[in-house]
């Protein structure tokens, strides 16, 4: 390209160029010209636009019935009628009459175009609506703007631009002042016919026009914010670059990379032009650079992409051949890559539809190809890094038989016979681009089930280790803590217990210096502890949960947590077991996601309640169970603690939320197991009077006996008839009621809704509340770690 023989245009100029995604309603134009509205007022703008969403799709469909007169003019009127419905949404009544009666000159003019084999002119409808709509939009706006048809200056000879005769041209176009806003796509030959730039061509009149007036900047706004490392849509864990090298920005091109396009970069190679990639949908994201060698933009340091490339083809030439990939790629204005020698011949992949054409046009200049009709799937690693090797992914394409392999310093091709899943993908990119992550873990809680969540952490890190390092930088209680960059799970008990007191402000400022990614796994009772969770996510923690209080916080600061989570991106897995177990959110998920109506959830939603009442005949003094349980540590430390009752009110309170029911606690009748005032004191100060416990629970117990009953401390949900009543009481329950036939530590759930009514939902066992508890929670990591390096499920519950 000779850069003297361009228009010589002020080096400010910013060219900026809108896709069909970008331009496809009313409310997509006026976004772009929001986005116009904040460029600099003192810089040139220049304005290249696809044609709106669909249309070039729908002139390529009238084209093709051509010969059909009924089915062309049924298509062109179905055309008309929805562009013009697009003018009239995006202008004022008097300017969209205008451009509509444009709109049905270039229609009505179609069919003796298509007559005279003119089809170009045809297919240059949608880019010329585009310009005239946008810049008449531009102009209610009060900005000075004018469509430019790019016919009228860009030359092209045997595929390649004339930038003498194209410059001189656009002189004569140019208006001091004013926003161009230029057809994109189109283009004429030297002989003055009107031809394509092929798909997505209008990138490349971007970076044209981006050269013929020397643009600081050529802005391409499409529907992804950035260049990524692999499709975003088939792998979560895909990273958007800020930045790419130009040399990795070719290599993309020509490997038919969907944001960056075959020819898009080489009319600003060897320029000082930035080329930026930037989101229209998200104009606020800066996006991604690509910086020329030498620019006064920093230079990008090399990247690692994966690629996809469908339905390819392979032709074989001899090396002596004169014909270059690329010159063939710019005669069928598709990608052609030229793979890795391999012996005395040239290999070239392209794709599968253009084969014929592409023998036919190689047979014209004498040159003999040999074409392997099978039709390829194509994997392809632009490498970061020389040296690095494809050994472990390698072997996880072995097993989907990798039918060639290509490999030089830059890249690696490999050939399947079948598209890859999306999950084998993340895999591959996980293998290839990510480095091994390191999840922080932050466990406060250090009781029983905290020690359990502790001792099964070895067995979760031995299961993550080929793809993620999972590092203990925090061990909690309510006393001291032990922060460090590494605890070692066999130490954490010692080194907690040498540990030093804490503040939240000293733990929430280590937490937000440990690098991300990040966990908060909570295993404390404590509500002052669950209000910090806010400040925590603001810190970089996604949270993982065993503590009620948060669930059941007043509504206005569990509004609060939740646009934290909003706000910061991050993700709150609530553990909170309301039966030590039993699955029944999942439960009452799964009817709610079928369309059911959950009228009632009752059940004993306390072990510690379930065993003093089931163990309880009148043979002694309650204290006396109480005591027994306390000493078989079935109790909290304090049983007057389980005996309030308040645990059990948290418990239904979580599950009425768990439905979208607005409760608060105090909402919840609740009648305690204890008499009041004994909850006051010491437990010293209670055991002095438990004789006034024991005495009311003889009586009740009494009278249950004379009604054939038997005692339960029970939690109900009622919803009927819209209306929500709840309420946690000591009951007289029948012997043949679902919540009577339990045994001691059992828990238990009723469920009836429109049509289930659900067998009781059962839990067994002292202790079987930690372990399962423990395990939920390592479950819950275990979804947060394979969402971090990008699997689909979960591995099995961990007990």
């Amino acid at each position: 390209m000779q850069v003297q023989a361009k228009a010589q245009h002020s080096s400010t100029a910013q060219v900026h160029k809108f896709g069909g995604s970008s331009l496809a309603s009313a409310q997509r134009f006026a976004a772009v010209a929001d986005i116009l509205q904040q460029q600099k007022c003192q810089q040139a703008l220049w304005i290249v636009v696809s044609a709106p969403g669909d249309t070039t799709d729908a002139l390529l469909a009238i084209i093709a019935v051509a010969e059909d007169t009924a089915a062309r003019d049924a298509a062109l009127s179905a055309l008309q009628a929805q562009l013009t419905a697009l003018v009239q949404q995006t202008l004022a009544a008097e300017a969209a009459a205008v451009v509509a009666g444009q709109l049905q000159q270039w229609l009505a003019a179609v069919p003796d175009a298509l007559a005279q084999q003119r089809v170009n002119d045809v297919l240059a409808i949608g880019e010329r609506l585009s310009a005239l709509l946008l810049s008449e939009l531009l102009k209610q706006q009060h900005l000075n703007a004018i469509a430019v048809d790019a016919r009228d200056f860009l030359r092209l000879k045997q595929h390649q631009p004339d930038w003498t005769a194209s410059a001189e041209l656009l002189a004569k176009y140019t208006q001091p002042g004013c926003i161009h806003v230029v057809t994109g796509y189109i283009a004429r030959d030297d002989k003055g016919r009107s031809i394509t730039l092929g798909r997505n061509g209008s990138d490349y009149s971007a970076t044209l026009l981006g050269a013929l007036v020397q643009a600081a900047e050529v802005t391409i706004w499409t529907d992804v914010k950035a260049i990524y490392s692999a499709d975003p849509r088939k792998v979560a864990c895909a990273i958007p670059y800020s930045q790419v090298s130009w040399q990795q920005a070719c290599q993309l091109a020509q490997l038919g990379n969907p944001v960056l396009h075959a020819r898009t970069l080489a009319p600003l190679t060897g320029t000082d032009t930035v080329l930026q990639v930037r989101s229209s949908y998200e104009p606020g994201q800066s996006g991604c650079c690509v910086a020329q060698p030498g620019s006064t933009q920093p230079g990008a340091a090399q990247q690692g992409f994966i690629t996809e490339l469908n339905d390819v083809t392979l032709l074989t030439l001899h090396q002596d051949t004169a014909v270059t990939a690329e010159r063939l790629a710019l005669e069928l204005q598709q990608p052609v890559i030229e793979l890795p020698q391999q012996g005395d011949n040239l290999c070239w992949l392209l794709p599968t539809v253009c084969a014929e054409q592409a023998l036919a046009w190689l047979a014209e200049l004498n040159v003999h190809a040999v074409w392997d009709t099978r039709r390829y799937y194509a994997v392809a690693w632009l490498k970061a890094d020389q040296t690095e090797q494809a050994t472990v992914a390698d072997q996880l394409l072995q097993q989907y038989a990798v039918l060639h392999r290509y490999e030089n310093a830059q890249q690696l091709i490999w050939l399947l016979a079948e598209p890859l899943s999306a999950a084998v993908l993340q895999q591959l990119h996980q293998q290839l681009i990510l480095p091994k992550p390191v999840l922080q873990l932050v466990v406060a809680g250090a009781g029983n089930v905290g020690a359990e969540f502790l001792s099964m952490l070895v067995t979760q890190q031995q299961r993550f280790d080929s793809t993620l390092k999972l590092n203990l930088a925090a061990v909690l209680n309510s006393r001291q803590a032990v922060l460090g960059s590494n605890i070692a799970l066999s130490q954490w008990q010692q080194q907690l217990t040498q540990g030093s007191k804490w503040t939240a402000e000293q733990l929430i400022s280590y937490v937000a210096a440990l690098p991300s990614p990040k966990v908060l796994v909570d295993i404390t009772p404590s509500r002052d502890f669950a209000r910090l969770y806010p400040e925590f996510i603001a810190a970089g923690c996604h949270i993982i949960s065993a503590n009620k209080q948060g669930v059941t916080l007043p509504g206005a600061e569990y509004q609060q947590i939740k646009q934290a989570l909003v706000q910061y991106e991050r993700q709150w897995f609530s553990n909170t077991t309301c039966g030590a177990g039993i699955p029944v959110q999942r439960t009452l998920q799964e009817l709610l996601s079928a369309g059911d109506t959950i009228n009632e959830v009752s059940g004993i939603f306390s072990g510690t309640l379930s065993w003093l009442l089931c163990q309880y005949d009148g043979s002694k003094p309650f204290s006396d169970f109480v005591l027994d349980a306390q000493q078989a540590g079935l109790t909290e430390p304090d049983p007057r603690d389980d005996l309030s009752g308040k645990d059990v009110q948290r418990k239904l309170l979580v599950l009425a939320r768990e439905l979208g029911v607005a409760l608060e606690l105090d909402d919840i009748t609740l009648q305690p197991l204890l008499p009041a005032g004994l909850e006051l004191g010491s437990w010293q100060d209670f055991w002095q009077q438990r004789d006034i416990l024991d005495t009311e629970l003889a009586a009740v117990f009494a009278r249950a006996n004379t009604v054939g009953k038997v005692l339960r401390y029970v939690a109900s949900l009622s919803l009927e008839q819209g209306k929500a009543s709840a309420k946690v009481a000591l009951e007289l329950v029948s012997a043949e009621h679902a919540l009577a036939a339990i045994a001691p530590c059992d828990n238990v759930f009723v469920i009836r809704s429109g049509w289930y009514n659900a067998n009781p939902l059962v839990l067994k066992g002292p202790g079987a509340g930690r372990v399962v508890t423990a395990g939920g929670l390592h479950a819950d990591l275990a979804v947060l770690i394979n969402q971090l390096i990008g699997k689909a499920t979960a591995p099995a519950l961990l007990t």
